[in-house]
């Protein structure tokens, strides 16, 4: 039906298993330089922006811990 054998185990042939798993950390050793390299110029933009976002987000914990206190 599938073509496939039922008796072959998952790891099957170790050959196989290293190529796959050496050519996925390839891949994404490529995509994890190629973000770097295209979010390099906004980088700081970036960090900018959750860095406002924490603090305004600690304001605002602070503010409601304050107003929630007897």
């Amino acid at each position: 039906m599938s073509g496939e054998k039922k008796g072959e185990s998952p790891m099957g042939n170790p050959f196989v298993w290293f190529l796959r798993a050496s050519l996925l950390c390839l891949g994404a050793a490529i995509a994890i330089n190629l973000a770097v390299a295209f979010l390099r110029p906004v980088l700081t933009w970036i960090v900018a922006g959750f860095a406002v976002g924490a603090c305004a987000w600690i304001a605002i914990a602070v503010v409601r811990w304050r107003r929630s206190r007897w």
